[in-house]
Parts: structure tokens; C-alpha cells; sequence
């Protein structure tokens, strides 16, 4: 592939790392497969594209079944017929190929608009806008400007989605003019990387997960993260990590100077050293000697839709629609809110079903607190009951990330999953159709959509199962620990 088009993608890979710009051109066949959340996100940013077309309705998809050729060969066609809209506008420049969402032209010359599914606009973002400025800046006579369209965090649905208030844009101009001459020496130095007759020799470092984890990954660090690297280390600075690696620091049992580390970080060492987990047992002890009887492990999911549908909702914002309890006598309970969108109702029965429950055991409760206030200020009415259930939290994922228990085989990973499955010696998770958080939510999505009924209890069945796995994992965690604090 040595000699094609530079795309929008790889200039962006060359600016992250030039290994991955050359892998990415040349032996494409060696990136990683996306995961799920991946291939969502990029569904949802298609998705947004397509809607931003609403902005600047009746134009012209040039990409839609064309090859780039042809793509250039028609944006050309249409700008000389001067044509108001064009969709993906597809340009060459200097080696580069760019395809704009939006290019339209106005009373005093062209503009576009690059869409993008956030509401913030990162440092990647307007990089990638300025190289398209440069691009269509010499390709276009008549080009006075470059926004980035962003989706308005602020935005509230009221009755119908209004396209102008849903989306905010913010011109670019005076970075792409000053990145101009910047821009020309990148890919001058990223054309003669693309020429190299082998891969570059750049060795692994924190450019490997900055701004994105690379898609190469695993070609890159096959090998490198054995059973006693620093890299299982979790907690600690990647810019440290690296310092260890590059002076030849590559296992645990390597690093000196323990003193000078915080005591986390000394407690993880011992606890890789010596091969066994380290229990702070009077500290778990008096932690949970707070923990009120009855007791039940709570766990709920939501779903947070980048074009709101709820009247009175923003982008993005989490809807709860499904809640489970484990309680101590070992009962599931079960309340789904699949068929409406009445968040009182689902406040109503949160209420209900933990009323009874002196303390609710959650695996970090930063997203069940953050949920439940907000339904404490919709519904006034019901604030203090509310806000009551929140008291009642008791947060287990406190004992583990601050270290009061640590096993070398946490491997750096203090999620439910990964520590659930190495205290409880088994994996509650193991026969669950869904795996994520945003798997989740696109599986209610689809709930909500889909007619076929058989199909229906199928998703619904998955999702109450994925609920009660990070139900179940909690109570059975905090048991194990109780258990494991016992003063022998």
C-alpha cells in the first residue's frame, strides 16, 4: 500500500506513533479486531453524520457506491455545477485524501463542517480538522472557513428533535492558519515514513495508549507483558511504568528502592513477590462492622441515548431502566422498566423494594448515586426517599482500591470482573450474552424496537441475567471478604 493516499485516519496514527501510521499503510492485516464497544461507538458516530445532514438538507453523497477516484472525480464535477451540498466531499492534496461530512456553499464561498458524536471537541479533533483545512485550502479557490460540529450537551427535547439546537459548531480557522506550515511538514516527513522499505523501530512507551490505544497493540507488546511484568502493576503512572521498562526494569521482582514508593504500591510488590494476597484484616473488619443487617447487593443499568427521545432529557443523558437485589437471605429480586419511559415509576419502585433493606451493597457507587440523585431532583415529591436509598449505600470497591486486599493476579485490573473472578475462584460472568455497559444499552435499544416477541424475551432475559451477574458477583464478594477477614 506504500505509495497511496494518506487518509484522515493514518496522518492521525502518524501523529500518535510512526510505526503504527506504517503498519496502518502497509500490513493492515495485522490490526487488532475492534471489540463491541468499538464498533458501536463507531455506529453512533455514522449515525450522528447522517443526522448532521439535516443541518444541510438535499445534497449530494459523493462516496455512495464510488470508489475514491470516482468520489474525487464527482466532488470536482459538482463544484464546477456549483452545487449547494455535497456530502463527503472527497479532495486530494499533497498525497492527501480528506472526505468532508459537509462541504456547502454560501453567498461568500465554501464551508465545512466536520461532524463528530461528543460534546467536547479534543486536541485530536481539531488536528483533524486543521489538515483537512490545509487540503481544502489548496484545492479550493473560494474556501473561507472549517467548523466542528459537536453535539450541545445543553440541549433539552421538547416534543420534537430540533436539528439547529441539538448540534453547536465552532470555526477552526485560526488554528488551521496557524498549523498551515506545520501541517506541510508532517506529511512530507509522513510520505517518506510510508516509503521506509521496513517497519520503523520504535520501541513501546505511554504513545501507545495516547489519545487512543493503538490498533496494533498486540503486535507491538506480543511478548512484552509476561507473568511478572511491572505492567501488571495497577495504580500507577504509565509515565513511571516506562521509566522502569526503558532502564531495563522489566519484572516486579526488578524494582528497588521500595522505600521511595507510595505504600499501595509497596503492598502490591510484596504481595507479587510472596505470591499470595495481601489482608489488611482489622481494616476490612472494622469497615464492615458498619455494614447494617438486612442487608441486599444492588446493581441497576441504564442506557444514555446520544439523540435524546424523552421529553425533558439531554444527549447522552443515563435513563435508568432495570434494577436487581440479592439480599442476605439470598432472594433475587428483579424490577425492569422496559415497556415505558415513567421514571417515576421506576423511582416508585426503587423506593418500594429497598425500603426493607438496611444497608445496599455496590461495587463503586458513583453511578447509582449520580442516577438516583437525578431522579431526586425530577421528582421532587420523592427527593427525601430518595436521597435516602443513597445513604445506604455500602461500597465494597473502596476495600479494593485502596488495597486493604490485594492479589498479584488482579493483574493491574480492579473492575467487579476481574477481581470477582479471582477472590471468588470462579467466573460468575462466564454464560452472559452481554458484557458491557454499552453493550447493554444497545441491547435495550434494540429491545425497544424489536417486534418479534420471542425475540424480545430473549434480549430481556439477557439483560436481567447481566443485571444479576454484577448483582450476585457483589453479595458473593463482600461475603468472601468478610469471611477472609476473620481473625484466625
Amino acid at each position: 500500500m506504500a505509495g497511496s493516499y494518506i487518509s484522515k485516519t493514518a496522518f492521525i496514527k502518524f501523529e500518535q506513533c510512526e510505526k503504527s501510521f506504517f503498519l496502518y499503510k502497509n500490513h493492515y492485516y495485522l490490526r487488532d479486531k475492534p471489540d463491541v464497544d468499538k464498533q458501536l461507538t463507531f455506529k453512533r458516530g455514522h449515525d450522528i453524520g447522517f443526522l448532521a445532514r439535516e443541518l444541510f438538507p438535499g445534497g449530494i453523497d459523493v462516496s455512495e457506491n464510488n470508489s475514491k477516484e470516482n468520489a474525487i472525480a464527482l466532488t470536482l464535477k459538482f463544484i464546477e455545477e456549483k452545487a449547494p451540498v455535497i456530502y463527503e466531499a472527497t479532495f486530494v492534496y499533497n498525497g492527501v485524501l480528506v472526505m468532508v461530512d459537509i462541504l456547502v456553499l454560501g453567498k461568500d464561498g465554501y464551508e465545512a463542517y466536520e461532524v463528530k458524536s461528543s460534546i467536547k471537541i479534543s486536541e485530536t479533533y481539531i488536528k483533524d480538522a486543521c489538515l483537512q483545512f490545509y487540503v481544502l485550502s489548496n484545492c479550493l479557490k473560494n474556501f473561507r472557513d472549517f467548523y466542528l460540529v459537536t453535539v450541545n450537551s445543553e440541549y433539552v427535547l421538547k416534543d420534537e428533535l430540533d436539528i439547529k439546537q441539538f448540534f453547536k459548531r465552532r470555526s477552526i480557522l485560526k488554528d488551521a492558519l496557524k498549523n498551515i506550515q506545520y501541517m506541510q511538514e508532517r506529511i512530507n516527513h509522513a510520505k517518506l515514513v510510508d516509503e521506509r522499505q521496513s517497519i520503523p523501530n520504535i520501541e513501546i512507551g505511554p504513545h501507545c495508549f495516547s489519545p487512543y490505544q493503538c490498533d496494533f497493540f498486540n503486535t507491538c507488546w506480543k511478548g512484552k507483558i509476561t507473568e511478572n511484568s511491572i505492567f501488571n502493576l495497577g495504580k500507577v503512572n504509565k509515565e513511571e511504568l516506562f521509566n522502569w521498562y526503558h532502564n531495563g526494569v522489566y519484572e516486579i521482582t526488578e524494582i528497588n528502592n521500595e522505600k521511595n514508593l507510595s505504600l499501595p504500591l509497596q503492598q502490591q510488590i510484596l504481595a507479587w513477590k510472596q505470591k499470595k494476597p495481601i489482608i489488611n484484616k482489622e481494616i476490612i473488619q472494622h469497615y464492615f462492622s458498619k455494614l447494617k443487617t438486612p442487608y441486599a447487593a444492588f446493581d441497576l443499568e441504564v442506557w444514555g441515548a446520544a439523540v435524546p427521545t424523552i421529553n425533558g432529557t439531554k444527549p447522552f443523558q443515563k435513563i435508568p431502566f432495570l434494577f436487581t437485589l440479592k439480599s442476605n437471605d439470598y432472594k433475587d429480586d428483579v424490577f425492569m422498566e422496559f415497556n415505558t419511559d415513567d421514571r417515576k415509576n421506576f423511582a416508585l419502585a426503587l423506593i418500594e423494594k429497598t425500603k426493607n433493606y438496611n444497608s445496599l451493597l455496590v461495587y463503586d457507587k458513583s453511578l447509582e448515586s449520580s442516577v438516583i440523585n437525578e431522579l431526586a431532583l425530577l421528582i421532587p415529591e420523592l427527593k427525601e426517599q430518595l436521597i435516602n436509598i443513597t445513604k445506604k449505600f455500602f461500597d465494597i470497591s473502596e476495600i479494593i482500591q485502596k488495597q486493604y486486599y490485594f492479589h498479584h493476579l488482579f493483574n493491574g485490573n480492579f473492575s467487579l470482573k476481574a477481581v470477582s473472578k479471582v477472590v471468588l475462584e470462579e467466573n460468575v460472568f462466564q454464560s452472559e450474552q452481554i458484557s458491557t455497559g454499552l453493550e447493554a444499552m444497545n441491547a435495550y435499544v434494540t429491545y425497544k424496537l424489536e417486534k418479534n416477541e420471542i425475540e424480545r424475551q430473549i434480549i430481556k432475559d439477557n439483560l436481567i441475567n447481566y443485571c444479576l451477574a454484577d448483582t450476585l458477583a457483589t453479595f458473593l464478594l463482600a461475603e468472601k471478604l468478610m469471611q477472609l477477614s476473620k481473625v484466625e
